[in-house]
């Protein structure tokens, strides 16, 4: 006879398979959708389209006389859940200085949210984005007060119309606790992807730039501060506590949880490669020839004219439209030489490398998640960031979800599975971190687990994540009386 407790793994696998059914049928259902966005574009010329116009993104004449995480100009806006309903919430913008690639004075802008009623001290959750796109409309600051647009081209010219944005509802969880949440354009102005370090330059000044803004009542440096992020919001997380130590050591990072981060990029290249993703294989080749003409240039060597039509139209688009479109691409067919051969070239190897693993370390506790059977951030690459994280020194917890074997692989992804699987004990662990003399973790945990949901005390994060969510939906206020 089976014990209460496996029957209750039991019963939280069968649910796991019933919502595998159903994320199959909607995934089909995308798939129709990319067959007739495929047939219907229009091509276009390779440069981005120019942003809305918007003076509140214009970078000031005199940039370099602010200090990094300064803020340069503020507005409220409204903030819209799945971008349709209008969230209750009091919430701003922030445009700051920050820093480029290179270390140069820039500019981004950050989301800052907090629970209605009055300002007071209280955490702060910056949550990044897996904006994965090189368009200014493709960044939560545009997508949470507007939405994010999906082009059908039509006779009379593209159709634009929203495509859901879910992750507003992880950030939200933060507010539900009472706590502050930031969403910064971690790509910064001109939004750039895969771009080493300038993401969590981004992050941690738009952390300094929340803490310096009046209206959220918080208590500068000494705010206890957790990260949050899951793929490309990840990458961000993660080089943000590699940069903190040295660019920011005066923030009070509690923790910093980051599931799936790309951060081995040849072997996530090679894993997503005709993969129901595989339309983040042109993306990120055509990110990091924003970031490089000369890497631009050496890849073009090796394309075919329609592989570099497909790289060049990922500019023209965000995230969901350039994955619908090339779902299953193989890169082998856009090549005129053998792949090994492409990476050799020593160009695009400096650059490929250059947004790999480094050396840096976190003193800031880290979780760190992952499905084992993941196809956009194999575990590979973010097995090998933990054990340098772990060899020297640093606070991990790392979770290896190992699901289900996968019923149909090129119509359902482990990598879209786990960010909601693995979501409820990463927000568990950060709850934790933040709580009041909590104590900071030391040395390394890394397990094998068939669902992070199977823990002890994960499964009661469920509930408040929908009843938030319905919140929202609703119009009841988010966080409010804490």
């Amino acid at each position: 006879m089976l014990s209460m407790s496996q029957w209750g793994a039991a019963l939280v696998i069968d649910d796991q398979r019933r919502w595998a059914a159903r994320v199959i049928a909607i995934v089909v259902a995308f798939v129709a959708a990319a067959t007739m966005l495929s047939v219907a574009q229009v091509p276009r010329a390779a440069a981005e389209p120019a942003p809305p116009a918007d003076a509140f993104y214009d970078r000031p004449s005199d940039l370099a006389s602010f200090a990094a995480g300064d803020i340069i100009r503020s507005r409220p806006v409204p903030v819209k859940a799945f971008q349709l309903f209008p969230i209750r919430v009091q919430a701003w913008q922030l445009l700051y200085r920050t820093a480029d690639a290179n270390g140069a004075p820039d500019a981004a802008v950050t989301t800052v949210m907090i629970p209605e009623g009055p300002a007071k001290p209280r955490p702060l959750l910056s949550y990044q984005g897996a904006t994965d796109s090189t368009l200014r409309i493709c960044n939560p600051s545009y997508g949470l007060v507007n939405g994010l647009p999906i082009d059908f081209s039509s006779p009379a010219g593209p159709i634009t119309l929203p495509v859901p944005a879910a992750e507003i509802a992880f950030a939200a969880g933060g507010l539900a606790e009472g706590w502050a949440v930031a969403m910064p354009d971690h790509g910064g102005i001109d939004n750039r992807f895969l771009t080493p370090r300038q993401p969590g330059f981004a992050v941690l000044d738009g952390i300094r730039a929340a803490e310096n803004f009046g209206p959220l009542g918080l208590s500068g440096a000494a705010t206890p501060t957790a990260l949050w992020g899951y793929s490309g919001g990840a990458i961000a997380s993660s080089l943000a506590v590699e940069e903190q130590p040295t660019y920011a050591p005066e923030l009070n990072i509690k923790g910093a949880a980051f599931g799936a981060p790309e951060r081995d990029l040849e072997a996530s290249l090679r894993s997503v490669n005709g993969a129901l993703l595989g339309g983040l294989i042109p993306l990120a080749l055509s990110a990091i020839g924003k970031d490089s003409p000369e890497f631009e240039t050496e890849l073009a060597k090796y394309l075919t004219p329609q592989g570099k039509a497909v790289i060049d139209e990922t500019r023209n688009h965000c995230a969901s439209q350039n994955v619908l479109s090339n779902i299953w691409i193989r890169y082998e067919n856009f090549l005129t030489a053998p792949i090994d051969v492409v990476l050799a070239n020593p160009v695009l190897r400096r650059e490929i490398d250059a947004r790999g693993v480094t050396d840096r370390t976190p003193t800031a506790p880290v979780y760190v998640y992952n499905g084992v059977t993941e196809e956009v951030a194999p575990i590979v690459g973010t097995d090998k960031l933990v054990n340098g994280y772990c060899a020297r020194g640093a606070a991990v917890t790392y979770r290896r979800e190992e699901l289900p074997p996968n019923p149909a692989p090129q119509i359902f992804t482990t990598h879209g599975t786990v960010v909601a699987t693995g979501g409820p004990a990463a927000f568990k662990w950060l709850k934790e971190r933040l709580a009041p003399g909590a104590p900071t973790p030391s040395g390394c945990d890394i397990r094998t687990v068939p669902s992070t949901l199977l823990e002890p005390g994960v499964a009661a994060e469920l509930p408040p994540f929908v009843a938030t969510a319905l919140s929202m939906i609703i119009g009841l206020p988010i966080g409010s009386g804490r």
